[in-house]
């Protein structure tokens, strides 16, 4: 069986779950990044393959940004192991559109697994996942994936999974609002920041300067790579959110939540 990945990780979260479940399939994986590149060509997935993808949630869905990448792939039959991975808050609706999209293109999903990641805003929520406990977690749902599709006599034995979320999802985030990172005076150039930049928004010559703020997707990735600590988040509304999450979602510590 052929195994392929998807992700879409701006901080390596996501990049590690799907990674941990996809390693215990198989040695040899054709891996698709779309974090930097969300118009990659994917041919068509076939009955002998699985696909194993994952997805942040952001506000309880799926990046937005991904979305219309996710509704054109095309299977036929195809097995696929969906994952979201979120900062301990709530995933919402995310795990159950990401599988919704993939059975409406021809998949049918063996397992899904809603996975904790350090929240984007920081540390201070869920800092340091996923640790050694949900690395593990992963790697047993892999195991029982794995058996679940050795033991399959055909693809009518994979039953639909009761996957939590609303139909309708949850509305989308309204446009962008337009703040973001911030650059201190101890900002050397190295250009770390544009490198981990999905929305290649900071400029190649100067990276202290952001070229489109309304594009800016909130996911910290620039803040968290900065070897300076050069790049840092201090808007009203960024200090508000955080204020919030600190508040409601930091002190307990959320596990995942695995379909099988």
């Amino acid at each position: 069986m052929k195994i392929s990945t998807i992700y879409f990780s701006p901080t390596n979260t996501t990049k590690t779950i799907v990674e941990t479940i996809a390693n215990v399939f198989s040695s040899e994986i054709n891996t698709c990044d779309i974090t930097f590149d969300r118009t990659k060509k994917v041919e068509d997935f076939k009955e002998d393959e699985l696909l194993i993808i994952g997805m942040p949630v952001y506000g309880g869905r799926i990046p937005y940004l991904v979305q219309e990448f996710v509704k054109n792939l095309k299977a036929s039959n195809t097995l696929c192991i969906p994952v979201v991975v979120y900062g301990n808050r709530d995933y919402e609706d995310a795990l159950l559109e990401l599988s919704d999209y993939l059975e409406e293109g021809g998949f049918k999903v063996v397992s899904a697994g809603a996975f904790i990641g350090e929240h984007s805003f920081g540390a201070e929520i869920a800092g340091g996942r996923p640790n050694d406990d949900d690395l593990n977690i992963a790697k047993d749902f892999a195991v029982k994936s794995k058996q679940k599709i050795e033991n399959a006599n055909s693809i009518g034995d994979f039953e639909k999974l009761n996957i939590p979320g609303n139909h309708p999802y949850k509305e989308s985030a309204p446009a962008p609002i337009e703040w973001g990172p911030e650059t201190l005076d101890t900002c050397n150039n190295c250009g770390t920041c544009k490198d981990v930049c999905p929305m290649g928004i900071i400029d190649i010559e100067n990276p202290k300067l952001i070229t489109d703020i309304s594009k800016c997707l909130h996911c910290c990735a620039c803040v968290k790579a900065c070897p300076q600590n050069a790049k840092v988040m201090t808007s009203e509304m960024y200090n508000k959110f955080k204020g919030f999450l600190m508040a409601t979602c930091s002190e307990v510590q959320k596990q995942p939540e695995l379909f099988v």
